[in-house]
């Protein structure tokens, strides 16, 4: 009996310091401390709790399906810095903390920009943080040989300090969310000063299309009118750089990308272009447009489509989102309204010297 009793009182003697340990790592992170640092100190402290050799820590940017390296517990896990994880088609949902089996995982890869390193001859766990019931980050721990919590009190330590850290997670991604709209409320305002300084039609594009390149990043932007006889799209001003005479390219209306943004009149958003079937065709050189991700907004007014803007190839290697298409559909508007203004005034001067020369005439 005294045995059973004193078991009962180790245990729960392991249960307080270990509560008590995880109230200390809290206190930690609450310190004024940079958000690396923050980051940092998560992947240490799990490391001793998983007992891992090295903990890595992967989030999942606003605007990219990919997990992305933020911080290492060790020197040696910033080998992965600048890389992405890929799990390998993982359900990470279904995962929870009883499955943090250590294994050989040999889908699982992390690619950098120089390299990329695979677990086939490794011992790794993959440990998914939920923030509203997504997975916002990933902990990928690494081993020097077969691993498992069955410890039931270290496995309620590591699901206690998940729950705990997930809140700091969700600062993050609100934080990444007001960052992505004051961003895109900058741009706007941006576009609105060149819109009441600059009258020049060519130079205030090309200007809305350089803010455009340089706030979202992109490699090429470019912006196409429908010609006279609304037949094909033509690029009218593009920046970025270009290995073809953009003023040759002509699209059909209806074939190509932006030929079927034109027809249809809404946008689209390609996040793999090699994976679909609607390639960019009717351009010289079709290498020369090779994209990993691209958006197509009709430029439409009264109704009318006029127009497409398209951009391509962000800097980052991620994917367009949702947010950027909303972003550029009110910047498609601005633009169609200054084409629509432009061929009003053109219309009016043509009609001045048409009346001039029936006047000529009569007299």
């Amino acid at each position: 009996m005294d045995s059973a009793i004193k078991k009962e009182n180790e245990l729960l003697k392991q249960q307080v310091e270990g509560y008590r340990s995880i109230h200390n790592i809290l206190m930690e992170l609450r310190k004024d401390i940079s958000e690396k640092q923050k980051y940092e100190l998560v992947c240490s402290h799990f490391k001793d709790l998983s007992m891992a050799r090295e903990t890595t820590l992967f989030m999942k940017k606003l605007k990219s399906d990919r997990y992305h390296f933020l911080a290492a517990s060790d020197t040696e896990g910033s080998r992965y810095s600048g890389g992405f994880l890929d799990t390998g088609g993982l359900d990470l949902l279904k995962a929870e903390t009883k499955d943090l089996t250590a294994a050989p995982s040999p889908a699982i890869t992390v690619q950098t920009r120089k390299a990329q390193y695979d677990f086939h001859d490794k011992i790794i766990a993959v440990v998914p943080v939920k923030v509203f019931s997504e997975v916002y980050g990933i902990l990928l721990c690494e081993y020097d040989s077969s691993f498992s919590l069955d410890d039931t009190l270290r496995q309620e330590m590591v699901s206690l300090f998940l729950d705990q850290i997930s809140l700091l997670f969700e600062c993050h991604a609100e934080a990444e969310q007001f960052q992505d709209k004051a961003n895109s409320l900058e741009l706007l305002y941006e576009i609105g000063s060149k819109l009441s300084i600059i009258r020049n039609e060519d130079k205030l594009l090309e200007a809305i299309l350089t803010l455009i390149q340089q706030k979202l990043e992109v490699d090429r932007c470019s912006l196409m009118i429908i010609d006279e006889d609304k037949k094909n799209l033509q690029i009218k001003k593009a920046v970025g750089k270009y290995d073809i005479d953009v003023s040759k390219v002509k699209v059909p209306i209806g074939e190509g990308i932006a030929g079927h943004v034109a027809l249809g009149k809404l946008p689209l958003l390609i996040k793999d272009l090699s994976s679909e079937k609607h390639l960019i065709s009717h351009v010289p050189k079709k290498h020369s447009f090779r994209t990993n991700s691209l958006l197509s907004v009709p430029l439409v007014t009264e109704g009318e489509t006029i127009g497409v803007i398209n951009v391509n190839n962000r800097k980052d290697g991620l994917s367009f989102s949702e947010s950027d298409m909303h972003l550029l559909s009110k910047i498609a508007s601005e633009i169609a309204a200054i084409l629509k203004r432009s061929y009003i005034a053109l219309q009016l001067k043509k009609s001045r010297e048409l009346d001039s020369e029936i006047k000529k005439f009569m007299v």
